[in-house]
């Protein structure tokens, strides 16, 4: 850890020479925890150089004590996670579009679109890992296994994880559903 210290002193001083040893060491890494989550090369690069950048940028905020690849590695897998559900977003999207279009009438339509934003604000409210677990799960339809080996955690935390998920989610979303029921 005292290694990581030095390092994080070095580049919080604007050290380009620290920061490219972190890079190097880690990139590769990064890359593939990239490519285990997104299934996309192209997409994890993205993920991973914005990671670095924003590692940069805000250089003087680490806080000593971390672990460096613990650091990046969480920051990877959140920004990966953010990206497949905003790329998921547009998929959604075009298949409301065209549900929109062919069969729903328009007030439907509009609890449709209410429906979709508490649900995307319920998800987005969960805690960090049960948030993670649940959209790896339903949005990448991963099995519990698989999170698990991605994660580096049990199948059973992914299973509690996902039943915590779905408590909190039936509870923020039930009371849309009451109001939407009762008019």
């Amino acid at each position: 850890m005292s290694a990581d210290n030095e390092i994080i002193k070095q580049i919080r001083e604007g050290s380009e020479k620290a920061f490219r040893k972190v890079y190097d060491m880690h990139y590769k890494l990064m890359l593939g925890v990239g490519i285990n989550i997104t299934k996309d090369i192209d997409s994890a690069k993205e993920v991973v150089q914005e990671v670095f950048y924003q590692f940069w940028k805000n250089r003087e905020n680490i806080k000593d004590g971390i672990s460096i690849r613990n650091y990046l590695k969480r920051a990877v897998i959140n920004r990966c996670i953010n990206h497949i559900k905003y790329n998921s977003r547009f998929t959604g999207d075009e298949q409301l579009e065209r549900t929109e279009t062919d069969s729903v009438a328009p007030d439907k339509q509009m609890e449709v679109n209410e429906l979709k934003e508490v649900i995307d604000a319920a998800v987005a409210n969960l805690p960090e890992k049960a948030r993670v677990i649940f959209i790896l799960r339903r949005h990448e339809g991963l099995s519990l296994k698989e999170i698990a080996e991605k994660l580096d955690i049990s199948p059973k935390t992914v299973e509690n994880q996902i039943t915590r998920a779905l408590k909190l989610l039936k509870a923020e979303i039930e009371p849309f559903l009451k109001k939407t029921n009762a008019v």
